[in-house]
């Protein structure tokens, strides 16, 4: 997801800032203009952000950056990062609510139908008691029931899935998990200990459609609003500082 804001003010102010700067100036004001306009947007995308997102986390919250114009190229840039060493970006998982609509099967969703264990037309919705205070299901809980149901990924020669070693036992992942229908209700359930006897709960929940989503972080529709709102002030205080700084 990728903003660009293009220095291009109305051709009356263009010519005007031309007359009382020069070529010379000119370029420089117009980039200054546009990296300042990016500059407020990142600010505005991130405080709709902490408005209509629940709790994010701060990590996706840092991942909104600003590419600078410059004299050469007159185009400043906001996105969201598109790649991290690790975990899934959020340029990516923030699709559904920018976007809206239905959601592509996820990594551990991809998991569990190569193993068999739910179809390929079928998603894994996590129960409430799974999610922490984001609203989020933790990496590593995630990989102890891939673990547990043998449906992990093998990594440069190293298997995840739980075995009948000593160790593997130890943090008993198979015994913990299974995957089964149980009243009607198809998922990967979880065996629990409790002060009245043995029990299980659901984890995930596999139901026959795509979650939808509402739009509720119009990443474009915000840019291009403040962008309406604030370029004309923005590209003139660059020209004042432009002026103000030509024979320095």
């Amino acid at each position: 997801m990728v903003v660009k804001i293009d220095a291009r003010p109305e051709l009356k102010d263009l010519s005007r800032a031309f007359s009382e700067l020069g070529s010379k100036q000119l370029p420089f004001a117009m980039a200054l203009a546009a990296t300042r306009m990016a500059q407020r947007i990142k600010k505005g995308e991130l405080s709709v952000m902490r408005r209509r997102l629940d709790n994010p986390i701060q990590q996706t919250l840092n991942s909104l950056y600003v590419k600078a114009a410059t004299k050469q190229n007159l185009q400043a840039h906001v996105w969201f990062k598109d790649q991290w060493s690790s975990g899934i970006p959020a340029d990516r998982y923030l699709q559904p609510v920018v976007q809206g609509g239905t959601r592509r099967h996820k990594r551990f969703e991809r998991a569990l139908i190569a193993r068999g264990i739910m179809r390929s037309s079928q998603y894994a919705t996590p129960t409430p008691a799974l999610l922490d205070s984001h609203g989020n299901v933790k990496g590593s809980m995630i990989m102890k029931i891939l673990s547990g149901l043998g449906a992990a990924e093998t990594v440069s020669g190293y298997q995840a899935n739980a075995s009948s070693s000593r160790r593997s036992r130890k943090k008993g992942n198979a015994h913990r998990f299974f995957a089964a229908e149980i009243e009607g209700t198809m998922g990967v359930w979880e065996r629990r200990s409790t002060a009245w006897g043995d029990a299980v709960r659901p984890v995930f929940v596999f139901v026959d459609r795509s979650p939808r989503y509402r739009v509720r972080f119009p990443f474009f529709q915000v840019a291009e609003n403040m962008v309406k709102a604030n370029y004309a002030a923005e590209f003139q205080s660059a020209l004042d500082y432009a002026l103000a700084t030509a024979n320095r």
